[in-house]
């Protein structure tokens, strides 16, 4: 009887921990990202980077989970992979890191429980909101450089901005332990200077610099150059956009079980 009041007393003390190990999941992904922009204006995906990061998710019920994610991408592209004439003869180029911390919400489409096989799967869709780093540099000359602080459209911006992640995936739990799945998000950004390429060409573009050098260089495919101040260099209209598609693995703390009490002699 002792041993049974024992078990009580741990069982009542570690109730609101047991239940919350049992709600969450810690997981790692791994997959690619692409961009679209000013350079990847016709959405291809010819330049895609590796992707991945960990997180970890809440499950609110059967219909609900929050996640949240540290991720990390790279993305790139240059215009003389471009389908369009313009951009061949405009003839930039850039990479970046992104470095992003993210929150969203997930439906799931079926009931979900990781303890029954029955609903150990579902797909879902997602919606949240995200912060990240990035910093668009290029290969000029056998050197590589950062764009930002040459201001190549004569304005200085930031490398953190928000972003809008919709998308969704499919998840399975082999085990009350282990879940594995695949996600793909698309980030809806609030910034025109991912790729450092937004709006019009500089004074600066032609005087010599490093600055004007990368601002136009157009005069490495054709003669004369194409840039003067105040002529078209970006597509202002719309912001810049990426995408993380990935498979993950997450796991979940097993629940504890109370230990059987011995016979009492």
């Amino acid at each position: 009887m002792r041993k049974k009041i024992g078990c009580l007393i741990i069982a009542i003390t570690l109730l609101e921990s047991n239940v919350h190990a049992q709600d969450l999941e810690y997981g790692v992904w791994a997959g690619i990202a692409n961009y679209f922009g000013d350079l990847n204006y016709n959405a291809s995906f010819e330049y895609i980077g590796p992707a991945g990061g960990f997180f970890f998710r809440y499950n609110l019920g059967t219909r609900f989970a929050f996640k949240q994610a540290l991720s990390y991408g790279r993305v790139a592209f240059e215009d003389a992979r471009s389908d369009f004439v313009y951009q061949q003869l405009r003839n930039l180029s850039f990479k970046s890191n992104i470095f992003e911390f993210s929150s969203h919400v997930e439906f799931h489409f079926f009931r979900y429980e990781k303890d029954r096989s029955r609903f150990s799967f579902t797909p879902y869709l997602l919606a949240g909101i995200s912060v990240f780093y990035f910093d668009p540099r290029t290969d000029y000359q056998g050197n590589t450089y950062r764009l930002k602080p040459l201001q190549t459209e004569g304005k200085n911006y930031s490398s953190i901005s928000l972003g809008i992640p919709v998308g969704g995936g499919f998840k399975y739990s082999f085990t009350y332990d282990w879940a594995i799945g695949i996600e793909g998000g698309y980030r809806k950004s609030f910034t025109d200077y991912l790729d450092d390429v937004s709006s019009v060409y500089p004074v600066q573009t032609g005087d010599g610099t490093l600055s004007g050098s990368l601002s136009d260089r157009s005069g490495e495919v054709t003669d004369p150059p194409i840039g003067f101040e105040g002529k078209q260099r970006g597509f202002a209209e719309r912001f810049d956009d990426y995408l993380f598609i990935g498979i993950f693995i997450s796991y979940s703390p097993r629940r504890e079980k109370c230990p059987k009490p011995s016979k009492i002699p």
